[in-house]
Formats: C-alpha cells, sequence, structure tokens
C-alpha cells in the first residue's frame, strides 16, 4: 500500500481502489457564506461496499491544511492519518460489504471560485479532492445527495432538482439524489445571480446570470432554443432520450473555459453566449456549437465516461464530432465542410506541425498532470478521424456502432478499444490497426501534390495505416501508400474538398500559383483549404518570403466576403505582419493600405462586414494623426457601428502600445463601462501596456504569486501584452522568470492555463534568445537532478509554443 500514496491519484492506487469499492454514494452538506474570505464548513456521509478488508482505504484531499474532524467510521469515532493529500482509514474499522465513513470538513478553496456575491465549483480532472475527500477518479461512479445552506438572496443550481426553505436569513436547499456520476461532474453554483426559466414543449431549463436585461432579452430566446434543439437532435442521434433529471445551466462572467458540462448545471463563458448586434455569422456559429458539444456530452462522457483520463479525449472527440453534426440544420445556408475544417484541421495544425505534437491517446500514469493532455489535438484532431472512421464504415453503421456503445456502457465507463470493439462488431471490419495508426501515434500525414502535366495530378502519400479518403473532382480519392495519378485539368481544384483530409499538403510552386490566381473561382470550402494549405507551405517555408506573402494576404482580406474565412485570413494577417516584418514594413505597408480598407469599411453593406474591416484597421493603425479615427468607436459615439465593452478594452490598450493614448480617453471610457468585470478588466491591463519597464517588471513579478493568478484568463491577457512585439525589446529579459514559473502554473492552473500562459508569453517572442533561454530551462531537467521534475507532457507543451519562435527566428 505504501507505493500507492503519493501525491496526486496514481493509477495503480486507483487500479486497486477500482476492484475494491462498489455501490458508493456521497452526502454532502455545505455552509457558504457571503463573505467570501470565510471558510466554507462541510459535512460527509459516504457510503460504499467493500469487496474485502485485507487492506485501509485510501481517500484523495489535497487541501494545504487539512482540517477534518469527527470522524466516525461504522459507528465508531476514529483517528486517521493524512499523509500526501490523502486521508488513511485503518483496515480494522471496516468490514467486508457496506461500510459507513462521516466527518466534518472545511471545503477547500482552490477549485470553489470564490468571488464577491457568487461562486462555482470547477473540478475537472482530478479536482474534487480539493474541495472534499473522495475517491477521485473517474471510473468510481457514485451518486450524490447534496444540500446547501446560503444566504437568502443567493441562488443555486447543482445536478438534480431542490427543495428550498427558509430560515434565518438563510436558504436551505435539499438537492434530489443524483444518478451515478464521475466525481468530476459533481458541481454546483450559488451566488446572486438572476434566473431565467423555460418551460414548454415538455423541456424546462433553469438559467443563471448577471447580465443587463437589453442584453440578455436580445439572447435569451435563441440560448434556450439553442438548448432545446440540441437535446432534441443528439437524443434522436443516439436512440436514448437525455440521460439526467435536469439540464440547468449558468453564465459566468469570467469562466476559465467556454463551458464545462457538469451534470444538471452546465457553465458558460457569459460572453460566448451573450452577443451584441455585430455577431457575424462565425460568432452565430460558434456559439451554436458551444452550447451543442456541452449538451453532447450529457451523452459522451457523462452517461458514459472514460475509465481512466488518458481517453479524456473520447469524451471530447464526440461532443466536437456530434456538435457540428447537430447545428448544421440551425444553419442551412453555413457551408459546413468549411466550417468543420476551420474548426478542426486548422486549429489542429497548430500543434500537429510541431515537435511538441503528441498522439491523441496519451500515457497517464497519475492524474496529477491530467490537465497536461488538454489541447488541440484531442479537441480538433480527433473529431477529423472521426470524420474519417465515418467515411471508412458509412454513417449508419458508425451511428448504430455509437448507439450499441452507449447502451452497453451507460452510467458507467468504458475505453477507446471498447468503443473501437462496437464499431468493428457494427461495421464487420477490424479496425483496430488503423484506429491504433490515427490514435497512439504522433503527427501529421504528409501528401504531397504535383502537377504531371496539364492534365493530370500526382498525389504521393506515406502513411500506410493511416489511410484516409479525400475528394478531388467530386471523385473519392482512397490515399495509403500508393502514388495516385488522377486525370485533372489544370483549372479545376487541385487539393481536398471535403473539408475533411488531414495532413500537411505539400504544394509546388505551379499549384500555388494557380491558387492564388484563381482563388475567386472557388467556393468557400476549397478557398478555406487553400488559404490553409498556403499558410502551411509559408510556415514550412516551401512557398512565399513574408514580404511576399502579406501582399497576397492583403488582396484576400480585400476581397473574401465569407464571414468564417475572414477571421481565418485576419489570424494569418496578425501572424505575418507582426511576427514576420519589422518596424519600416509595417509602417509602409499602413500607409499604402490604411484608405483602402477605410474606404471598404464605408461601403460595406452590413455591421458585420464593416466590423471585421475595423478589425483590420486596428491593425495598420501605427500613427497619431489616425488617432481620431478610432476615438468615437472607442467613446461609443460613432454611427456606424457600435463595439461591446470587450472590445473597447483591448482596443484601448492596442492603441496604448502603439504609444495613442491619453487621459481624457481613459476617463471616458471607464466611465462609460457599465459591467463592472470589464472596468476591472481595463484598469488591470494598464502595467502591461504601459511601456515602463519598472512596471512590465512588476506585473510578471506580480504573477509568481499564486494569489494574483486568480482570474487567469486576465494573466493571458497581461502576458499577451507584455510578450507584444511593440514591448519586445524592453521585456526580453522577462522571458526566464516567465518559463520558470511553468511547473508552479501547472500544479495550480486549470487545465488549459499552462498552455495558454506558454503562448502569451514565448509563443509571443520572434528573438533567438528566448529559444536559448527556454532551452537552457528544459535542458537542465536533463542535466541536474530538480526537487520536481519537467513532465513529458509539459515538455511538449512548451515545444509546441517555441515552434513558432523558431519559424519566425529563422
Amino acid at each position: 500500500m505504501e507505493s500507492m500514496i503519493v501525491n496526486g491519484v496514481s493509477k495503480e492506487l486507483a487500479e486497486f481502489r477500482y476492484q475494491q469499492i462498489s455501490n458508493l454514494n456521497y452526502e454532502l452538506h455545505f455552509i457558504l457564506p457571503s463573505d467570501k474570505s470565510k471558510t466554507i464548513d462541510a459535512t460527509a456521509l459516504i457510503t460504499f461496499s467493500l469487496e474485502n478488508n485485507d487492506n485501509p482505504i485510501i481517500l484523495d484531499f489535497k487541501v494545504e491544511t487539512p482540517i477534518v474532524k469527527n470522524i466516525i467510521i461504522n459507528n465508531k469515532q476514529v483517528n486517521i492519518t493524512v499523509e500526501k493529500e490523502h486521508l488513511v482509514v485503518p483496515k480494522e474499522y471496516l468490514t467486508e460489504g457496506a461500510n459507513k465513513l462521516s466527518f466534518q470538513f472545511v471545503a477547500g478553496n482552490q477549485s470553489l471560485n470564490r468571488k464577491e456575491n457568487y461562486l462555482y465549483t470547477l473540478l475537472v480532472p482530478d479536482r474534487a479532492r480539493t474541495l472534499f475527500p473522495c475517491f477521485d477518479q473517474p471510473d468510481l461512479k457514485a451518486t450524490y445527495e447534496l444540500s446547501l445552506d446560503i444566504p437568502e438572496n443567493w441562488k443555486a443550481i447543482a445536478g438534480e432538482y431542490g427543495k428550498t426553505t427558509l430560515q434565518n436569513n438563510r436558504k436551505l436547499i435539499q438537492f434530489k439524489k443524483s444518478k451515478k456520476i464521475s466525481t468530476y461532474l459533481f458541481s454546483f453554483v450559488a451566488g446572486e445571480f438572476k434566473e431565467e426559466i423555460y418551460n414548454k414543449d415538455g423541456f424546462e431549463f433553469h438559467m443563471l446570470h448577471m447580465e443587463e436585461a437589453d442584453k440578455m432579452a436580445q439572447n435569451i430566446d435563441k440560448i434556450f432554443d439553442l438548448h432545446v434543439k440540441s437535446v432534441q437532435w443528439i437524443s434522436n442521434y443516439t436512440g436514448i432520450p437525455l440521460p439526467f433529471n435536469k439540464l440547468d445551466f449558468a453564465l459566468i462572467p469570467p469562466f476559465q473555459y467556454g463551458g464545462m458540462e457538469h451534470v444538471g448545471a452546465i457553465q458558460y463563458r457569459a460572453s460566448s453566449l451573450i452577443l451584441d448586434e455585430n455577431a457575424d455569422d462565425s460568432q452565430k456559429m460558434r456559439r451554436a456549437k458551444l452550447i451543442a458539444h456541452e449538451v453532447a456530452h450529457m451523452w459522451f462522457g457523462n452517461l458514459v465516461t472514460m475509465k481512466w483520463f488518458d481517453d479524456v479525449w473520447l469524451k471530447e472527440v464526440f461532443a466536437n464530432f456530434i456538435a457540428a453534426k447537430a447545428v448544421a440544420p440551425e444553419y442551412p445556408n453555413i457551408d459546413h465542410q468549411l466550417q468543420f475544417y476551420l474548426a478542426h484541421q486548422d486549429r489542429a495544425y497548430v500543434v500537429d506541425r510541431t515537435s511538441g505534437s503528441h498522439p491523441i491517446q496519451l500515457h497517464l500514469e497519475n492524474l496529477n498532470m491530467a490537465g497536461t493532455l488538454y489541447g488541440a489535438i484531442i479537441y480538433s484532431k480527433a473529431p477529423v478521424v472521426m470524420a474519417q472512421l465515418e467515411l471508412n464504415v458509412g454513417e449508419d453503421v458508425l451511428q448504430k456502432g455509437l448507439q450499441n456503445y452507449l447502451k452497453k456502457y451507460a452510467y458507467s465507463n468504458a475505453t477507446f478499444d471498447d468503443l473501437i470493439q462496437e464499431i468493428s462488431i457494427s461495421s464487420g471490419k477490424d479496425l483496430s490497426k488503423w484506429a491504433d495508426s490515427w490514435v497512439k501515434e504522433a503527427g501529421q500525414p504528409k501528401i504531397f501534390h504535383s502537377r504531371l502535366n496539364t492534365d493530370s495530378l500526382k498525389i504521393s502519400y506515406n502513411s500506410p495505416y493511416k489511410s484516409q479518403m479525400i475528394e478531388i473532382d467530386q471523385r473519392e480519392i482512397f490515399l495509403n501508400m500508393r502514388d495516385t495519378v488522377i486525370e485533372l485539368s489544370k483549372n479545376k481544384f487541385p487539393l481536398d474538398q471535403s473539408g475533411k483530409g488531414y495532413g500537411y499538403f505539400i504544394i509546388d510552386e505551379e499549384i500555388g500559383s494557380f491558387l492564388e490566381s484563381n482563388m475567386q473561382n472557388f467556393n468557400p470550402t476549397e478557398r478555406g483549404i487553400a488559404y490553409g494549405s498556403i499558410f502551411e507551405n509559408f510556415l514550412n517555408k516551401n512557398v512565399y518570403f513574408p514580404k511576399d506573402y502579406i501582399s497576397t494576404l492583403i488582396q484576400f482580406l480585400s476581397t473574401e466576403k465569407n464571414s468564417l474565412l475572414q477571421q481565418m485570413l485576419l489570424s494569418q494577417f496578425k501572424e505575418v505582419y507582426w511576427f514576420n516584418l519589422d518596424e519600416e514594413m509595417r509602417l509602409n505597408l499602413s500607409a499604402q493600405h490604411l484608405n483602402h480598407f477605410k474606404q471598404l469599411m464605408k461601403i460595406a453593406d452590413s455591421k458585420p462586414q464593416k466590423t471585421f474591416y475595423f478589425k483590420v484597421l486596428s491593425q495598420f493603425q501605427h500613427k497619431r494623426s489616425e488617432f481620431s479615427f478610432f476615438t468615437p468607436y472607442l467613446k461609443g459615439t460613432s454611427k456606424d457601428i457600435s463595439l461591446n465593452e470587450r472590445e473597447k478594452v483591448h482596443l484601448y490598450h492596442h492603441l496604448r502600445l502603439e504609444g495613442l493614448h491619453d487621459v481624457q480617453l481613459y476617463q471616458t471610457i471607464k466611465s462609460n463601462l457599465k459591467s463592472e468585470y470589464y472596468s476591472e478588466l481595463f484598469d488591470y491591463l494598464l502595467p502591461t501596456t504601459s511601456q515602463d519597464t519598472i512596471q512590465l517588471q512588476k506585473y510578471i513579478k506580480d504573477i509568481t504569486k499564486v494569489e494574483n493568478r486568480e482570474n487567469e484568463t486576465w494573466v493571458e491577457y497581461g502576458l499577451y501584452y507584455v510578450n507584444h512585439p511593440l514591448q519586445a525589446e524592453k521585456t526580453l529579459d522577462l522571458i526566464k522568470p516567465t518559463i520558470e514559473l511553468i511547473i508552479e502554473i501547472q500544479r495550480t492552473g486549470d487545465i488549459f492555463f499552462p498552455y495558454n500562459y506558454l503562448r502569451n508569453s514565448i509563443g509571443m517572442r520572434t528573438e533567438k534568445e528566448v529559444r536559448e533561454t527556454v532551452n537552457r530551462y528544459t535542458f537542465s531537467f536533463h542535466t541536474f537532478k530538480h526537487e520536481i521534475p519537467l513532465d513529458d507532457k509539459l515538455y511538449d507543451k512548451i515545444q509546441q509554443n517555441l515552434d513558432p519562435v523558431e519559424r519566425r527566428s529563422n
């Protein structure tokens, strides 16, 4: 047993407990004070069955100073030991069969996300143990009986419906017993929220939020409608009704992610669902997909859960894959092939092109490193693999296989191999080698496209088991080890048209020139694939130098009208403009094109189009003489488009980096910010755009303290501005303390924070000195013994964000 008592939750411990423990129920009571500085007192009654009592049981509880008292085991008051983030219950107090364990404790604060007037739990992947003592592993599913004692003016939601009683200016909510769920899905939200209720057509949803009435009025019907349609579509696809008793949700102002799929109490970042009048199709589609993604998790992840977090991608791949299918009927005028490509390949390549790439399925020895598994490979590459699997076996066969999988493992756990077995049975094909090659091996396949002559195209492919299907000239092309030669006249689109092909599509100069000169003759999906392929070839230095490519991008930005593609091009433009050109080249381009984009904005026939050109213009703004153009938008007095508060905050700080600001404008914007969140963010960012070396150094020093990283999104914004090219010379020396903090960032931060921390620090740089500093840091772990080693998966994230630095500095 000693080998199992280590920090975190080891796989060895989890496997042992899975064999020993069953029939698990948690009865939890939390007393939530209105003052966030006060502790949260709580009680627990845990009942479970033991296979035998030959060994002690080990619960997980990770808090700085554990306070657990009045411990009663099977009606006997006892003492237990606290060791390496665990509570150890001696075997002599346990019995074979049914056991009861009760205690009082002070709830841990790390994952409570306590604000001035509300709080919410966020326990993924292994953070339940930071809130209450538990068996924190996904395959020990349990039922929960929760009660909350909260201030009378607070509202709360959790995994089940609750019964409320009032007493002594307090409110007691006793929630019904839940169905079986994993610890990371247990959740509650409580605070001074407003509540909206939807109750018709057999659906009842409760939404908590803190939005202004006019913003909510513009969005509420669509938000509820998208939830209804997602539930209906996914229920029909899976053949299983919503598997839990309720589907409530809360809109959290500074939420860490887009959303989190807690059973009965989904949490969303408010700005992801509350859109303004300038929202274009891409923003509306992102909202619809986010909602469908979180709803899909009720089946894929919550009903059937991965056995261990090395298969966390299973729940994410199907949430993304199913969400893409579910929203398609809602937007018949959207090019869904294009949307799929932009949401998946375009994002996956950012990681998969790097030396830090990794397989979809990763080995995991301890849950305390589970957060390092998350990223573009599981969220974006894995759905493409599922799309290829669907092409391999057929839509109906895949659907049948998934239905069988969900029914077989309902309210239980499964592995990737279990899934492939069910689909293999449904299809009559042995898919194991194909699936293992895509899922258990890293990297992009390479697909070489070249013209043999004016009427034929040669495609070379080098990945035998990663076979895939692409489409050229409306013909399906099966790619494996063989070279493929097809008849294709030189005026036909020479790349994949399906939006489901995956890899680095290497093009020769003739194809690159053809794509550039014929772009407006292609349909939106073809243009998206062409833009993406040209960009990949540019990054790999196969076509174009930066000064040539930026002219091509500006041409594309001027002529492209599809809102999804405009956002793609703007992202590519920012990369080339800010990180591949020097200041003189930027000033020259601004002088050449600023008035051109002003004219495009003036004649644009819709607010989303005007907003897009305004975003382009904001990149070109470098001179005081043009500053007056932006001030009406910042003050809210412009007549053509209006900026939301988030856009005003970031535009102000972007211009401040250029030295374009004044005290009066600051005061006007500050007084016009109605949201407390954005008002505080506005001031928080001031040191990071100050161009003052002392303030910049102080900011980096301040975020070394965990209490100053409470709002991780703000830290990401701050790092972005600190490391922006306009401040690069001043902040080069800050890279060393920034990278030296990464292990602590991983230990204390939420799952996406380590990658985003790196992306907005070293990932913003161009200097060779940054490469040298980071490489010295990582090399030291191979040369010298450190108290805490650098985990391989965290090392990969460093390499993923060092990759763009290497490409730029070369």
